[in-house]
């Protein structure tokens, strides 16, 4: 988390139902090629500022460019002028803008397995934007929920908060009028990507093996509980969908005069080294600590809270319907926290327990005001000149005792670190290593330096091994480092 958090989603409604050719917004004419391009571009550069920016490695980067290329030349709309992108971002996602804007996270680069697997997820994705032009033409309500889709992933995904109660305080809208793809458009680009893949000349079952992968991601991912991974959010899964891909692409396969190309030696060596969870601009999260360094800023959430990052703020959640929010906002120039409190953040609403105080010597304000569905502990500290750093805890009615019990034990525990220590914030790497004789899930696995509850887990997830499976010496696989 670093950028200054100004999110709305009525922006973005306007935006689609500004475009007259869009039939979610009334009317039903088809949305044209010129139209398409321009939806694209426009939403491009609003991406990658959401999604943390650009993963900068040009090793990489040629990689998935070369394997878009070639999946692109292969697509049922060789023409289109596709551009792929790697988000900055852990989130296990892939998506595309109408225009041919491709996009695919370093998160999903580290949970493919091989080449192949990649080449599934982008002849999946540019699936979408070819469809249009298949048997069935999309009308321009598609393009809308593209866009819709993309954005509502953007705004909810990995916060684990009620947006609802959030929505006032943070200036977060609610995502009801977003909405993802259809199943049946899922299918249809399943099968229009496998075919896309199996003429590029990749192996097809690949893109059935990865979304077992992301279905046993996000099964990792939230203990057992509801599907919380972020692929999820637009695409709907089940193990129906992945019977039919898997017959999908045994059906390509007969086609094929060849053995389908599956590169794992090429893919694992492109991602290794790769940044894995959260980077070194978004702020770290280590356990129940978040340190960033270009804020120089460290904090820890009290026990019991889940804490996650984001791209623009950083969430907590607790059983107990308490959560906390941290983020940055703009400020007048030199504008006193208190005065920031009361006039910008509580907008003039009451505010009890009010006072000023010293955070780690910068100064800060603090007070407590009621929301809709109960009350918000808000504390705010200057960050610059022109910027504030915003603490806020909410709580449902009954629940007040224990937000302030939650933010007084934060506060405890800000501190602004010295350069020493903000040399000393380094992100985990992903390593490819070669098992070795002895080795095992079990002792590979110890090995991994991540926070997490059930590493063997984690590590099968990652490397793609079923609950069976063992390990050959010899082979290659993916470790989480220092």
């Amino acid at each position: 988390m670093m950028r200054m958090a100004k999110i709305t989603l009525r922006k973005y409604a306007a935006l689609l139902c500004a475009l007259p050719m869009l039939a979610a917004c009334g009317g039903a004419t088809f949305l044209s090629e010129a139209d398409e391009a321009k939806i694209g571009a426009e939403q491009h550069p609003n991406i990658i500022r959401e999604y943390g920016g650009v993963y900068q490695n040009a090793k990489l980067t040629a990689y998935v460019e070369a394997v878009m290329a070639r999946i692109g030349k292969y697509s049922d709309r060789p023409d289109i002028a596709y551009r792929i992108t790697i988000l900055d971002t852990p989130m296990v996602n892939a998506f595309a803008l109408p225009g041919g804007y491709t996009y695919v996270t370093r998160g999903l680069l580290a949970l493919a397995d091989n080449e192949a697997e990649l080449a599934g997820v982008i002849g999946h994705e540019i699936a979408h934007v070819t469809a249009r032009h298949g048997a069935r033409r999309h009308t321009a309500a598609v393009g809308t929920a593209v866009v819709a889709g993309v954005l509502a992933t953007i705004l909810n995904a990995r916060t684990g908060l009620n947006s609802q109660a959030t929505g006032d305080l943070l200036n977060v809208g609610g995502s009801a009028i977003m909405a993802g793809y259809s199943r049946d458009n899922e299918y249809e680009a399943d099968n229009l990507g496998i075919k896309a893949m199996a003429r590029a000349g990749y192996e097809p079952q690949a893109q059935a093996e990865l979304l077992q992968s992301l279905a046993a991601f996000a099964q990792h991912q939230s203990g057992g509980k509801k599907q919380t991974a972020s692929w999820f959010a637009t695409h709907p899964n089940n193990q129906a969908r992945i019977a039919k891909a898997e017959k999908k692409a045994e059906a390509a396969r007969q086609k094929m005069t060849a053995l389908g190309q599956i590169g794992t030696d090429r893919h694992l060596q492109m991602i290794d080294g790769m940044v894995f969870g959260d980077g070194a601009r978004q702020g770290i999260v280590r356990g129940q600590r978040f340190e960033h360094a270009d804020l120089a800023l460290r904090f820890d959430v009290p026990r019991g809270f889940v804490l996650e990052n984001g791209p623009t703020r950083v969430t907590a959640a607790h059983d107990n319907e308490v959560q906390i929010i941290f983020d940055l906002d703009a400020r007048i120039a030199n504008e006193a926290p208190g005065a920031y409190l009361r006039d910008s953040w509580a907008n003039g609403q009451k505010l009890t327990g009010f006072q000023k105080l010293t955070i780690d010597d910068r100064l800060a304000a603090l007070g407590t005001m009621k929301t809709q569905n109960g009350i918000a502990v808000l504390l705010a500290i200057e960050a610059g000149d022109k910027q504030i750093m915003r603490f806020g805890v909410l709580a449902p009615r009954g629940r007040i005792s224990a937000a302030e019990s939650a933010m007084a034990s934060m506060r405890r525990s800000i501190e602004f670190l010295s350069p020493q220590q903000v040399r000393a914030i380094r992100p985990y790497r992903l390593r490819v290593v070669t098992v070795k004789q002895g080795d095992n899930v079990a002792s590979l696995a110890r090995r991994m330096r991540v926070n997490a509850s059930d590493k063997e887990s984690l590590f099968r997830v990652l490397n793609g091994l079923a609950n069976t499976d063992t390990l050959a010496a010899g082979s290659r696989i993916k470790l989480i480092s220092d």
